[in-house]
């Protein structure tokens, strides 16, 4: 990265300079390099079914959380190359918007689709999802199973 920045700094500037003099000034302003933090994008439609979900769960007790099991299926995307990509930040800049890189969905490596799920007192087995995912098979192949397993949840 100075490598490169002392490459195209001179030709907007006139006096050259080294990679070592980019490091040097990048050191004295506490600026480290260090891959971003990826994040998943959230779309508008995210943010209104967070809004819509929450109010009506804003004064639930903790016997009422108790009762839920929260589950999230994942599909990872395997890049075809490991690109490292590099940021500048300041020791607790490491979470700001300028640190971190916004991954949307991207194909070339394959899939692989994960399911689990968390509540009060237990977790479920991860289950590494095969085929496409349809809300038959998620009921037939995973929650009706998962069901019989858990504590009833008591009213």
């Amino acid at each position: 990265m100075a490598t490169t920045t002392a490459r195209v700094i001179p030709e907007m500037h006139k006096p050259s300079i080294s990679a070592q003099t980019v490091r040097n000034r990048l050191r004295e302003a506490e600026l480290r390099d260090c891959r971003p933090v990826v994040r998943q994008v959230l779309t508008r439609h995210h943010w209104q079914q967070h809004w819509l979900w929450a109010p009506t769960r804003r004064c639930w007790t903790r016997q009422d959380w108790q009762k839920v099991l929260f589950t999230d299926e994942l599909l990872f995307y395997l890049p075809r190359v490991d690109v490292r990509i590099c940021v500048y930040c300041r020791r607790n800049e490491r979470y700001t918007e300028a640190c971190t890189l916004e991954r949307d969905r991207f194909g070339g490596g394959g899939s692989i689709m994960v399911w689990g799920g968390i509540s009060q007192h237990h977790r479920t087995e991860l289950v590494i999802i095969s085929d496409n995912l349809n809300v038959v098979c998620y009921m037939e192949d995973i929650l009706l199973p998962l069901c019989g397993t858990l504590p009833a949840a008591s009213s």
